[in-house]
């Protein structure tokens, strides 16, 4: 009776489900493990499991299929299941689990630490001491919350969530804006900004395009050798059938990124290996958050780099449609 009721229950299944006895022959199989392996499953009965799927894999690669195996035992019998997994998705999530788990830690255990050490020896430490320390735990809880932003637009750019606001920008004031905010986290990189007299607005969320900004200075100076400067340059767009487009490059002077590693740097979790990646803390989201933000407000990014000294660096160039009388028009047809 137990196996009649068990067969009813996965017969018309889609998961893929096999019952061994403990010699590993086949008891039972279902209709998906018999159309999977294009056999009959009256003629199952006796066979080998091992005839079908590999003996000690968690994996098994099937008509360019990856299905992961999962087995259950009872005293009775064995049961296997197999489930089609995406080997990408998995990579990502492992990925993400992965530097998640690490970009979390490494914070957290210094705020941990430091606030312990207060805690214990409050009596005994200076004033200078006490500052340091609580210096610390700011710069760390700061890390806490951008990574958490970080992760918040990564949600909303997968779900197509990202609500644009469309208006007519000032390109120099918000620059200005974003330059201010990144001195005082980098007092040793010096910013420039050289913007030419006739730039136009540009046709863009305001929030969204401080957000890439900040992100792409950020990474600038992060990743500049010490006391290296950061340029940003803004002009019209002269390329070819861009012209009604601002461009805005910011140039580092840093390492420089490996032509092989050009396309990488904008994927999720990706961080190039380099000693200056290595003395610094990142989440590897910044460069793939920019790309999906600009690309959503409708413009375009391009990045040139060089990992020859003296020169090396890299200049990340974004171009924005500018708000002209016909872009926004036509802005304003699409939000109806």
């Amino acid at each position: 009776m137990e196996k009649i009721d068990f067969e009813k229950i996965v017969e018309n299944l889609q998961e893929i489900v096999v019952a061994v006895d403990y010699d590993n022959k086949i008891l039972y199989a279902n209709k998906a493990f018999c159309s999977l392996f294009n056999t009959n499953c009256e003629n199952l009965n006796g066979k080998g499991l091992y005839d079908f799927i590999p003996e000690g894999k968690d994996t098994v690669l099937i008509k360019d299929y990856t299905y992961k195996i999962t087995k259950k035992n009872d005293e009775y019998c064995s049961y296997f299941f197999l489930n089609i997994i995406d080997s990408e998705m998995e990579k990502v999530y492992s990925d993400f689990i992965s530097t998640v788990s690490h970009e979390l830690r490494t914070p957290l255990t210094s705020i941990r630490g430091f606030a312990d050490t207060m805690l214990m020896s409050f009596d005994k430490l200076d004033e200078t001491q006490i500052k340091k320390f609580l210096s610390i735990i700011k710069d760390q809880s700061n890390r806490l919350i951008k990574l958490v932003e970080n992760l918040l637009s990564i949600s909303k750019i997968q779900v197509q969530q990202t609500n644009l606001v469309y208006k007519s920008v000032n390109v120099k004031s918000q620059i200005e804006q974003a330059i201010f905010v990144l001195k005082n986290q980098y007092p040793n990189h010096p910013f420039e900004l050289k913007i030419e007299d006739d730039v136009l607005p540009i046709l863009v969320d305001e929030n969204k395009f401080q957000q890439v900004m900040i992100n792409l200075l950020d990474n600038a100076a992060k990743y500049s050798y010490e006391k290296g400067s950061v340029t940003v340059r803004v002009a019209n767009s002269k390329m070819h059938n861009m012209e009604n487009f601002v461009s805005i490059k910011v140039e580092d002077h840093g390492v420089g990124i490996e032509p092989e590693n050009m396309t990488k740097i904008f994927e999720k979790f990706a961080r190039i290996e380099n000693h200056l990646t290595r003395k610094t803390q990142g989440s590897g989201l910044g460069l793939y958050i920019v790309k999906s933000l600009v690309e959503k407000m409708g413009g375009k990014i391009f990045v040139q780099s060089s990992t020859v000294l003296p020169n090396s660096g890299s200049t990340f160039e974004v171009l924005f449609p500018a708000a002209t009388y016909t872009s926004q028009s036509i802005k304003a047809m699409e939000d109806k």
